[in-house]
């Protein structure tokens, strides 16, 4: 039902994050962290500050839209590593990672790349789900910008494409400093094939039918306490 309210539901599984013997409540920590670790890469992608490097492909605010048009369910899949970063100083720091320019652009980076793809959409997902019949999806890669290249973002692009189905696959880069680490952020709308929500709807047709026993049995008990058998009453009314 609140599906058909609103532009897309974004669904965040409490029971599929927490830890066995662990409360909602004792969880909430870790997940909201979980949440804001998603959704801050994904909804800052495309934000460029003063001094920010400009990504080679861009991922703004009507990516996301038209990824998440159309209605439906939507998780968001998420992987990361860690990466030694470059200094950015002068000229003897520039002259030191000359070097290494070759390496940071070789086949190791776009290996890294759709690894952490396969990693993020495969992994824990918000609302764990098969991914395959998703009809949109959106992928953000986000780190120091000398770990990112095109050639590994279009691969992970095109493997989402295969697992999914969909030919609505949008992918772009996040550059930025200091993380200390590669992250890939994949939202997937309009997911169909996903096993919790049909339990909790199977769960909700059972308290359903229980309710509506529940009033039959009241209604019955009511018409027994206040019933004549014996007709001898008169009506007040």
């Amino acid at each position: 039902t609140f599906v058909r309210e609103v532009d897309n539901l974004m669904v965040f599984d409490n029971d599929a994050w927490r830890k066995t013997g662990e409360s909602v409540q004792g969880g909430y920590e870790e997940i909201n962290e979980e949440i804001v670790r998603r959704f801050g890469i994904l909804f800052g992608a495309g934000e460029i500050q003063q001094g920010q490097e400009v990504a080679e492909s861009v991922v703004d605010s009507s990516e996301i839209i038209n990824t998440l048009s159309g209605g439906g369910v939507s998780t968001v899949g998420y992987a990361e590593e860690e990466v030694e970063e470059r200094s950015s100083g002068g000229l003897l720091s520039r002259l030191r990672d000359d070097g290494n320019d070759e390496e940071l652009d070789s086949a190791h980076t776009t290996n890294r790349i759709t690894s952490l793809v396969r990693k993020a959409a495969l992994g824990r997902l918000t609302l764990p789900c098969e991914i395959e019949g998703a009809e949109r999806a959106l992928l953000v890669l986000a780190g120091p910008p000398e770990y990112l290249n095109r050639k590994g973002i279009e691969r992970g692009r095109k493997w989402l494409e295969e697992q999914t189905g969909s030919m609505e696959v949008r992918g772009g880069d996040y550059p930025y400093r200091g993380a200390g680490f590669v992250a890939t952020v994949i939202l997937l709308a309009g997911v169909t094939n996903v096993p919790r929500i049909k339990e909790l709807q199977q769960v909700a047709i059972e308290a359903q039918d229980n309710l509506d026993e529940i009033r039959e049995e009241s209604d019955d008990n009511l018409d027994e306490l206040v019933s004549d058998d014996s007709d001898e009453l008169e009506s007040l009314f």
